[in-house]
C-alpha cells in the first residue's frame, strides 16, 4: 500500500510539470495570429489536441487489458491523461490570465478544473470555509497558500487514486473492449474538463 502511494505521488508530481514560459510565448503568438479571436474561443482550441490524445492513450492503454496489468495500465492512462489535460489547462489559464504562473504554485491550481469543482468544495472546507463563498477561482486562490497546499496536494492524491481504481476495473480487465471503452472514457472526460476549465477561468 505503501508503496502504491510513493507511485501514485510520484505521478501526479509528474503530471503537474509543466513548463510556463513556453506556454506563454505560444499563446502570445497565437493571439498574434489571431488578434481578434476571443479568449473562449482560444481556449476551446487548446483542448482540441489534448482530446485526440488522450482518446489515443485510453485504447493503447486498454487494448492488452487484464486483471494483472489494470492498475499499472490504469496508473499510466490517468497520468498520462492528466499532463494531456494540465497542458490544455495551463494554455486556457495564460489566455484568461497572462500572469498566471506569477505565483509558483500555480500548477497545483490547475487541477481544480480537472478533477472538478466538488474538488474545490472539499479544499475550502479543509481550509475552514464554510457556506457563503462560491467555488471561484479568486477563493480557491485566497486559501491556496504556502500553509494549505500540502493539505490540498493530499485531496488531489485522493481522487488521484479514485481515477486510477475506476479505470483498472472498468477499462484495463478486458482485452480490445477495455481499449475502446478507455478512448470513450477519455474523449467525453477531456470535453468535460474543458467545459469546467473555462467556467472557472472565467469565475474570477
Amino acid at each position: 500500500m505503501a508503496d502504491e502511494s510513493k507511485a501514485l505521488t510520484k505521478a501526479l508530481e509528474w503530471v503537474v510539470e509543466i513548463d510556463p514560459p513556453a506556454i506563454i510565448a505560444s499563446v502570445k503568438a497565437e493571439r498574434e495570429k489571431y488578434p481578434d479571436v476571443s479568449n473562449r474561443k482560444l481556449a476551446e482550441k487548446a483542448f482540441s489536441s489534448a482530446r485526440w490524445k488522450a482518446t489515443s492513450i485510453g485504447f493503447a492503454t486498454g487494448l492488452p487489458a487484464n486483471p494483472w496489468t489494470a492498475v499499472p495500465a490504469a496508473t499510466l492512462d490517468v497520468a498520462v491523461t492528466l499532463r494531456t489535460e494540465v497542458a490544455a489547462v495551463a494554455r486556457a489559464a495564460v489566455i484568461y490570465d497572462e500572469n498566471f504562473f506569477d505565483d509558483d504554485d500555480a500548477k497545483w491550481e490547475l487541477l481544480i478544473p480537472i478533477f472538478g469543482l466538488n474538488v474545490g468544495s472539499q479544499a475550502l472546507r479543509e481550509f475552514g470555509i464554510r457556506g457563503g463563498m462560491g467555488v471561484t477561482r479568486a477563493a480557491i486562490k485566497k486559501y491556496l497558500s504556502k500553509e494549505t497546499l500540502k493539505q490540498f496536494k493530499k485531496i488531489m492524491l485522493k481522487y488521484f487514486g479514485i481515477k486510477v481504481t475506476q479505470k483498472g476495473v472498468i477499462t484495463k480487465t478486458l482485452p480490445v473492449i477495455g481499449g475502446l471503452i478507455g478512448g470513450g472514457w477519455n474523449y467525453i472526460e477531456v470535453g468535460r474538463v474543458r467545459k469546467r476549465a473555462i467556467s472557472y477561468l472565467e469565475s474570477v
